[in-house]
Formats: structure tokens, sequence, C-alpha cells
């Protein structure tokens, strides 16, 4: 960022209102031992001088580009150069997450747009206009669900949910005497079905189930929802919202409400941030969503416009009644997630879905017939799966990294069961000759 300093001018005006001779008197608090002496005019660089200092300097660093095939939650996708040419307008930029008095017609709109995208995708009513991220996420809806049954004390997860995610709900819900129960997954990476349906009664408030789950596999989620409506339980279905252009949509599986991260619909990586979390639900439940809601309406000459429908922060409302302490929302990554979704448009979403489908199945498939690698999730996935070396993980590891590919991610630390094995993701980013040249390095590990 450019930076340009006060002139004298300004900085006499500045002393003046506060009341000040000098500079130095913001600082007369700080021991003089501690205070780095100003530099004499003739000391140190140019402006250009100094930026061409640092340019040499930063020469000076060499990385090595490795293929990523790690994924887990934050998904290596190309974003349409349309996305940054359009974030980076100034009115969209400086309100980022903008206040109700920054809320333009501009920015409402757009809101208004990402809550219908996500409603088009998830097959919901109504979406509000984005949380922090996929884990905030799951964990306002297992409170919107807890207001709405304020006498049950049960939660159900199923242990494929992304551990993240669950350590996140764990940290909401800390506070309220809650349990937590988690359903075990199976060999394959399944949700143990029998298991989860055995546990629902009157004392479950929600069960969240996330589909395409951690493991990177489908769940059968329909079954167990239908059942958790006839027990009044509310359904969660927490999903990589790309995976709806090629799969039932979260409605059409009977849930309740759908959560998720939008960080593959044209958000990057960004060092693992920010992103953006969508919710979206039933009709039944809109006044249970957290953030806001923006609608649409007409004024008096009948143009379009729009404004905040619902607010559910303490500092709007009684703060008993409050559902939320989002102040506002991710605005700029779900905007990003918007224009991007745009550019695919509904076919264009279809057809890339398929894309990591077809790519992650044709390596999970080629990986199967060699030797010395084992695919745990046999059932049918999205995006990524599971495989076993077996060989020892290091030497799995720095043979790859000896290729400059980064193989996937280490399962063991977050299911201690699972020795030797990487969470290997695929993307459209991936031609078929970086997969067979991943096949040729699992098929060359000494």
């Amino acid at each position: 960022m450019d930076f340009i300093s006060n002139q004298t001018v300004q900085i006499k005006a500045m002393l003046a209102e506060l009341g000040l001779q000098s500079v130095n008197d913001l600082f007369k608090q700080i021991p003089d031992n501690l205070k780095i002496a100003y530099p004499d005019t003739d000391d140190g660089l140019s402006e250009y001088e100094g930026l061409c200092l640092m340019e040499k300097l930063a020469a000076k660093n060499t990385f090595s580009h490795f293929e990523n095939y790690m994924g887990a939650g934050a998904y290596e996708h190309h974003v349409p150069a349309l996305v940054g040419a359009i974030c980076s307008k100034s009115e969209f930029l400086t309100s980022y997450t903008p206040y109700q008095a920054e809320a333009s017609q501009g920015m409402l709109q757009a809101i208004f747009e990402f809550q219908s995208m996500i409603c088009a995708l998830t097959g919901m009513d109504v979406a509000n206009a984005s949380v922090y991220d996929g884990a905030s996420a799951c964990a306002e809806a297992i409170l919107m669900c807890l207001r709405l049954h304020k006498d049950k004390k049960k939660v159900l997860i199923a242990e494929t949910l992304n551990p993240r995610y669950h350590a996140v709900i764990e940290q909401y819900l800390n506070a309220h005497e809650i349990e937590i129960i988690l359903i075990p997954v199976n060999s394959v990476g399944k949700l143990e079905k029998a298991k989860f349906l055995s546990l629902m009664n009157d004392q479950v408030a929600a069960v969240l189930i996330q589909s395409p789950n951690y493991w990177g596999v489908m769940e059968e989620c329909k079954e167990i929802f239908e059942l958790a409506k006839e027990k009044q339980i509310l359904s969660i279905l927490c999903a990589n919202p790309l995976a709806y252009g090629l799969f039932q949509s979260a409605a059409e599986q009977m849930a309740d409400i759908a959560v998720g991260d939008c960080q593959p619909l044209g958000i990057a990586l960004q060092f693992g941030g920010p992103y953006a979390g969508y919710i979206a639900c039933k009709q039944d439940y809109v006044r249970q969503l957290p953030g806001r809601i923006v609608g649409e309406t007409s004024d008096s000459e009948g143009k379009r416009g729009f404004i905040l429908t619902l607010q559910a922060r303490e500092q709007h409302i009684r703060r008993e009644k409050a559902t939320s302490n989002i102040c506002t929302n991710q605005a700029l990554s779900a905007l990003a997630s918007l224009v991007g979704t745009l550019w695919y448009g509904k076919n264009g979403i279809k057809a890339l879905a398929l894309t990591n489908f077809q790519r992650a199945a044709y390596l999970k498939n080629q990986l199967s017939d060699l030797d010395n690698v084992q695919v745990i999730t046999t059932d049918t996935c999205f995006n990524e799966f599971v495989v076993q070396f077996k060989q020892p993980l290091e030497k799995v590891l720095n043979h790859f990294h000896h290729l400059a590919i980064q193989p996937g991610v280490i399962l063991e630390k977050d299911y201690s069961s699972l020795k030797n094995c990487l969470l290997v993701a695929v993307t459209e980013t991936k031609s078929q000759d970086q997969l067979d040249r991943y096949i040729q390095a699992v098929r060359t590990i000494g």
C-alpha cells in the first residue's frame, strides 16, 4: 500500500488541535533509552532508492513451486479474472464489511444477489448475507436449532465433519449445557447410519452431517433427515456448494438448514482466509437466522430498491432477543463468490462440478490399481479421497517433495486410526499430465 507522509503544515495543525508543542510529546511516556533517534535530513535513502533496495532484497527470496493436492476445506480452484476486477472497485473494496450507514444500494443489491445464489444452489427458501466462514456457519446453525428447541440438550454430529468446524462448534457451545454426541465413521469413510438412527430421541435438538464429508465421501443423508423430521429433530447439512452442481440440493435431501463455506466459488486460498460462510433455511426458521438479510422492494415511484429486511444483532433489537453479534457479513468475500458463480452460470457450475468429480475419480481409480497404496474411500467421492501408503509416510512425503508435489493432507493428526494416510484433493486446476505424474510418483516410491 502506498504511503504519503504528513507535511509540516498538517503536523502543526494536528498538534494545535491536541494542545501539544511537538510530535515527541505524544511519546513522552516512553523511556528515552527505548526511543530511536530521528534520522538526519541527509541520512538514509530517497523514496526511489528505498524501493530499489526493497526489490533487491526481495529478489533474494526463493521458493519451490509445488503442485498442490491439499484440500480439507480449502481448495485450489481457478478464480476468473473478473472476480478481482469487480472486487477491487473502490465502492466494494472500501465497504468490505459495511455497517448500516454504509450500506448503499449497490452493496445491498450485491448482498441480495448473493442470497439468491445460495438459495438457488441449496434449494432453500431464504439465505442470510453470509457469516465469517463454514465453521461459524455450522455453529450458528446449531444455535438456531437450540433456540427453536429450548427444552432439548443434545446435538448429534457426524464424526466425518471437518475437525476445524467441530472445534468451533465446541467453542460456541462451551457456555451452554449441551451434550455433543459424535457418530462414528466406518472403515470406508461413511458415518454409521444405524448408530445415528438409534440415538435419535426427544432430547436431540439437531443432527449435523457434512456431505461431501471430511474424507470426501458423499453421505446418504435423506433417510436420516426424514427420520429426524418424524422425531421433530432439525436437520443441518454442511456441504461444499460446488457439489450442488452435480448432486442433490440440501432441500432435495430434506435438510432444514444448509451451511458451508463459499471458498470453492471464486475465493482464492489467501493463506487460509478471509472466506465467507453461508446459511440458508426454510421460511419457517427465517427469524432465527443470524446476521442480516437484504430484501427487495420498490419505492413510491415504482423503482426497484433494496433494504435491510431483517437484522438480528443486539445493537438493533433488545439484547435478550438477539440471535447474533454478527454486525454485518463477509461482504467482499461473498461478492467474490457471487461473481465467480455468475461467471460460470447455471450450466457452467454443473460442468465445473463434473470436471472436479471426474478428475478426482480418475486419480482415485488409477491409484486403486497400484500395489503400494490402498484407496480407503471406495464409495462415491467429490473432489477428494483418502489413500493409505504401505511405506512410512515420512518417506512418502520426502519422495513427493523431491518431485515438487504436495501430495495431500496428513490425516493421522485428526484420526489416529488412519496411519500413513493422506487426504488427496483434485480440482479442475489439475491436467491429466499432472495426474499421471502423481500416479508415476506413487509407482516409483522406493
